[in-house]
């Protein structure tokens, strides 16, 4: 089973209401609430909360979210999407939890761990 998440702090946080277009590199959590284009890499967990917006291919250890995600996900060990998120694209992972009522237009390809 992979680790829990939840309690990662995060170092960085786009609020409701900003956008950001371009690339974002960044080494610990991130709390995302606005809106996103581009692409995301993090060392750690990338947090995606009901109002976020994120047009980005996403990298990190794990994602967490109840956004709209459009693009391709890569996550080292987690991927947890909960309602009312939802995802348009391709997902690599070794865990991934979807809760009931989310939308999923997608692939996906489970890791060995």
């Amino acid at each position: 089973m992979a680790k829990e998440f939840k309690s990662v702090k995060t170092t960085s946080f786009i609020a409701e209401g900003t956008e950001l277009v371009g690339k974002l590199t960044i080494k610990g959590g991130i709390r995302i609430d606005g809106r996103v284009k581009g692409d995301i890499f993090s060392e750690s967990v990338v947090f995606l909360g009901d109002s976020a917006k994120v047009d980005a291919n996403i990298q990190a250890k794990a994602i967490i979210s109840s956004g709209k995600i459009k693009g391709d996900i890569s996550s080292a060990y987690q991927v947890q999407i909960s309602n009312p998120g939802s995802i348009n694209g391709s997902i690599e992972t070794k865990e991934l939890m979807l809760e009931k009522g989310v939308f999923f237009d997608g692939s996906c390809k489970i890791i060995e761990p």
